[in-house]
């Protein structure tokens, strides 16, 4: 790319700044270093044509360098002073006036010019470099790459003396690399595109024959180009080797050229798949017609004494060698050649058609341009015309008329795949109605099929761990064919999001890390087309799709419109996912409502029914909890010698598991119970021990129990962690005066042996027991202020001397009002015990 920028500066230079550049006056013979070219200026100054360079301003002759070099240190009309030596042996000094250099003659060579030493040089270099970009593992790309280079040596006919050393050496260098590395380039593609050539196979050596000489010729013409720059006075020394080799180059070049032709040839007839024919079918055609201009340039005329690397030859096969690039990019890149028929067929016919529409274009434009500027119309017609020529003109221009009529020729000459987007555009609208995916999966794989001719379909949608085949046409499977997540097919679609080709000759890395039963899977169902249904943040399936009838690629308007079709299948299969999903969570939430529902009646059937019948006090008891299902507990349990234990506790956490753990506190209190024993702090470690067995580690309980003897007014206690119950002696209701009842031990099922005490207080007439859970002193407002434990005794003060159930009643009707709506946040529960008068009655709540 730098020798062709470089040469398209100096082409530049050249074209446009002759006059800032001398030229050189004489062309010399490289080896006898006669001059054998003679400008005016030199004839002026007394050169003549046979005279033999000895020195260049008093400095000895030493090549072709030492001459351009000299003239490009010199600008038009200085003087160069060169010391010839003349035909008839008098040695003599001549004084040259440079002259200018002269600019392209006419408009016609410069277009010419231009076409053959830029344009064709830079389409080649950017294709040879696509194709490598393409291809980078694949030799034959970078042969392409060295062949297409070959054009850059349109730029010989250039004089490099625009550039300085070192460059002038280097480009040199390149362009010889380039003139002699193009053929044998050539003929190892030839050999080895699009598999190898059976010839070769078999006698393997030969190829060596032909190109061994020619790389050995490149290093023998480099040190002769060598010494006729540096040292024309070795020329003589080394004129009988360049001889030989000349000929090695005239012979084995034509032969390069000819033997790709044939190994092609032969490999049409062997060649092992449909589509390596039809690669070389259209690789024969197009190197015959770009070619063939070459290897009669450069293998027969030479044998005619015409140098081909002199004069305007290169401007007589440029447009056909332009072919050349465009047909090995094609046959290197494209994964599914098409026939060449088709080629030839649509190619030109869709070409005359839009080139005819084009000129018809151009034609009416130039019309009406000629009747706008046309100044010798009548004047009294003159406004008009040029009027009506103007709207015409800006109708034209602006209007959709041409446009449309370009799409017409678009679908004339590719009504198939026209009526391919409009049905698969169609498709993927319809993608979206579905909300079931078997129809949906169904309906997309049958007008997928039947659009584009692909007899093989398989579809798999996303389960629960796999993918699982949903969808087979064309092909019946043996056993469930299973794509797991790891898999290197899924982890591929789902990275990148696209449809993949998958053309086993040439596979991508990924096919080739794939599981052996992935690749078997994949042969089996002969996929060479992978399509993702992508859903919001997720693979929902993969469509394989087999070849088409015509074995033809498919085409990028293909691939994009599968892809829009794909898009909408995936949401679609994600929406029927979520929709069967809700539908599935709404039963589940249903089912779930109905069993919290039990569990709640369950509960409650778990808290006292019907409150003990023991003369002279008043009980009651409520919890309220915070879901459907509550971790509190309270009980009143009738005991032996018309005793009553009274219970009441707080499980960690609340629903269900909360639950749980209290019913299992329930059971081992009552089982404790039943056997009598009068030592609370030994039934209270048992308890512990119980519920810790039973529980996880991380659950416990607050729990307080106590034993109330009516004969003796005895209240003894254990308080296992549990807010203290308060005890309010007779009328005082201020809770300074309130007795807490706080002696125990640690909370039970969290450790599982602890030491528990037991105490003991007594009752008179008018004291009132309160034991709660915390979620009663702890309710809080919106603004996270806590009612506190002061504010729910202040409540029991004016209703003290009602009935207990009354005083509970009061007390969660404070907590209410206090926290004005706000939501509750734990289980509330109250257990009132209440020591009646004298003449005060039992109220049953």
């Amino acid at each position: 790319m730098g020798y062709y920028v470089a040469g398209a500066i100096a082409l530049y230079q050249e074209w446009f700044h002759p006059s800032w550049y001398a030229r050189v006056p004489v062309d010399i013979d490289d080896d006898t270093q006669k001059i054998v070219g003679v400008q005016t200026e030199a004839k002026s100054a007394g050169i003549s044509q046979g005279d033999v360079i000895k020195a260049l301003n008093g400095e000895a002759f030493t090549g072709d360098r030492q001459l351009l070099r000299d003239v490009r240190q010199r600008h038009p009309g200085e003087t160069l002073a060169a010391t010839v030596k003349t035909t008839n042996g008098i040695t003599k000094t001549a004084s040259i006036r440079l002259a200018s250099r002269e600019g392209p003659p006419w408009i016609p060579t410069i277009i010419a010019l231009f076409v053959t030493i830029l344009v064709l040089p830079a389409l080649s270099l950017v294709i040879g470099y696509w194709v490598v970009a393409a291809k980078p593992r694949d030799p034959n790309a970078w042969l392409v790459l060295v062949v297409l280079a070959f054009s850059e040596t349109f730029f010989g006919n250039l004089d490099w003396r625009f550039w300085g050393d070192p460059w002038f050496e280097l480009f040199g260098v390149w362009a010889v690399l380039l003139q002699k590395l193009g053929f044998p380039a050539l003929f190892l593609f030839g050999l080895y595109f699009p598999e190898r050539w059976r010839v070769d196979r078999q006698w393997p050596w030969i190829k060596w024959l032909i190109v061994i000489p020619q790389l050995v010729g490149i290093s023998v013409e480099l040190w002769v180009d060598y010494v006729q720059f540096f040292h024309a006075t070795w020329g003589r020394l080394f004129m009988p080797l360049e001889t030989p080799f000349d000929w090695v180059f005239k012979i084995l070049q034509p032969a390069s050229i000819v033997l790709y032709w044939i190994a092609l040839f032969d490999k049409l007839r062997s060649a092992s798949t449909a589509d390596a024919r039809r690669r070389l079918r259209v690789l024969v055609a197009g190197s015959a017609l770009s070619l063939g201009p070459l290897l009669v340039l450069f293998g027969l005329l030479p044998f005619f004494g015409f140098d081909p690397h002199h004069g305007s030859s290169y401007e007589i096969i440029v447009p056909f060698f332009a072919i050349f690039p465009l047909t090995l990019a094609y046959v290197v890149v494209v994964q599914r050649a098409m026939d060449l028929r088709i080629l030839l067929r649509m190619g030109t016919k869709y070409a005359l058609a839009r080139g005819s529409l084009w000129l018809l274009r151009a034609g009416v434009i130039v019309l009406l341009i000629f009747l706008f500027t046309n100044w010798s119309l009548a004047s009294r017609f003159a406004i008009a015309v040029r009027i009506t020529a103007l709207a015409a003109l800006v109708f034209l221009i602006r209007h959709p008329l041409f446009r449309n009529a370009s799409q017409w020729v678009d679908r004339k000459f590719f009504r198939e795949a026209y009526n391919t987007e409009i049905v698969l555009s169609e498709l993927s609208e319809r993608a979206r109605q579905f909300t079931e995916k078997e129809p949906l999966i169904e309906t997309v794989t049958r007008r997928i099929s039947e659009t584009l001719h692909v007899p093989q379909i398989a579809v798999w949608l996303r389960g629960s761990q796999v993918f699982q085949l949903q969808e087979a046409l064309g092909f019946s499977m043996i056993q469930p064919i299973l794509l797991t997540e790891t898999s290197s097919t899924v982890r591929t679609l789902t990275e990148a999001n696209h449809p993949l080709t998958l053309y086993r000759e040439n596979p991508d890395e990924w096919f080739v890390e794939a599981q052996p039963d992935e690749k078997q899977m994949l042969s089996q169902i002969n996929a060479e087309v992978l399509l993702p249904f992508p859903g919001h943040d997720r693979l929902m399936g993969i469509m394989a799709l087999g070849p088409k009838k015509s074995e033809e690629p498919y085409s990028p308007s293909d691939l994009r419109l599968l892809q829009s079709v794909a898009t909408q299948t995936g949401l679609a299969l994600e929406v029927s996912e979520l929709a069967h999903s809700l539908a599935a969570e709404a039963a589940q939430r249903e089912r779930i409502h109905r069993e919290i529902e039990i569990a709640r009646e369950v509960q409650e059937r778990l808290f006292p029914q019907e409150l003990p019948a023991i003369n002279g006090i008043d009980l009651a008891g409520h919890c309220r909890p915070a879901q459907v299902v509550g971790g509190d507990y309270y009980d009143f349990i009738a005991l032996e010698g018309a005793r009553l234990g009274l219970a009441i506790g707080d499980i960690s956490g609340k629903g269900i598991s909360a639950a749980l753990l209290m019913a299992s506190l329930r059971a081992s209190l009552r089982g404790m119970t039943l056997y009598g024993s009068n030592d609370l702090a030994e039934l209270m470690r048992k308890v512990n021990q119980l519920v810790y067995e039973a529980s996880a580690s991380n659950r416990y309980a607050t729990f307080f129990f106590a034993v109330y003897d009516p004969k003796t007014r005895e209240l003894r206690y254990v308080n296992a962690g549990h807010n203290p119950p308060f005890l309010l002696r007779g009328n005082e209701a201020d809770a300074s005066q309130a007795l807490r009842l706080e002696a125990g031990g640690p909370v039970i099922g969290l450790l599982q042996s602890a030491p528990y005490v037991e105490a003991s207080l007594s009752l008179r007439s008018a004291d009132l027991l309160l034991a709660y859970t915390d979620g009663i002193s702890e309710a809080m407002t919106v603004d996270d202020e806590e009612w506190g434990e002061e504010r729910m005794v202040s409540a029991v003060s004016g209703v003290r001397s009602s009935s207990a159930g009354e005083i509970l009643s009061a007390i969660f009707r404070a907590a209410d009002e206090f926290t004005s709506g706000a939501p509750q946040h734990d289980d509330m529960t109250l257990l009132i015990m209440k020591i009646l008068s004298d003449g005060e009655s039992q109220n049953k709540n």
